[in-house]
């Protein structure tokens, strides 16, 4: 059942008054519009970021819907990620919907946890935030099947620098590194007992 009337939102990082990797924003947000409004008006959000920041790091939060867009600005602030656990989830997240209460209610009842990894039918996924790579033998590897398929996963996937495939849980021990992706942290690899 497509969630027509719900908001949705795209994150984009604002750095020294620049907005980044807007091109790949475009294409989903569009594609979204397309798909849950049957819109084939296409939207440049380099249109609605009015009255950027011009200096620091900012996180811009676009919310819409299928009548009105709105761009808001955060200072940007890290995650602290130290510990991650997995869950296994039956529930999909194919458009960035401004309601993840399906996925905050796992977040905070995952006591002792920093963050999760989401595996469907005992392969990974995503993370809360962001999306995977895991390494092998120097090639960094992506799940085929994201819940969410991010911008910056887009961008790496075009330019050779990760390669889909599918990445069981029983294979984690495979991987010797463990990289999160996302609109605000670009490519960043993490330190986890995870792979141990």
């Amino acid at each position: 059942m497509r969630k027509t009337e719900t908001a949705l939102f795209e994150t984009i990082r604002i750095e020294e008054g620049v907005a980044a990797n807007l091109p790949y924003h475009n294409a989903r947000l569009n594609h979204t519009r397309k798909a849950l409004f049957d819109s084939e008006e296409p939207i440049d959000l380099s249109e609605h970021l009015q009255n950027i920041p011009p200096k620091g790091l900012y996180r811009a939060k676009v919310i819409y819907d299928k009548k009105s867009i709105k761009a808001y600005y955060y200072i940007y602030k890290p995650k602290i990620i130290e510990k991650i656990k997995l869950v296994e989830v039956a529930f999909g997240y194919p458009y960035k919907y401004l309601d993840r209460e399906e996925i905050d209610t796992l977040l905070e009842t995952t006591h002792g946890a920093d963050e999760i990894i989401l595996t469907q039918d005992g392969l990974l996924t995503d993370t809360s935030i962001a999306n995977l790579a895991l390494r092998q033998d120097g090639i960094w590897y992506t799940p085929s099947t994201p819940l969410l398929p991010g911008t910056t996963r887009a961008r790496l996937l075009d330019e050779g620098k990760i390669i889909p495939r599918d990445i069981p849980v029983s294979e984690i021990v495979h991987y010797d590194g463990l990289a999160l992706m996302n609109a605000m942290i670009g490519f960043y690899e993490i330190e986890t007992d995870l792979l141990s």
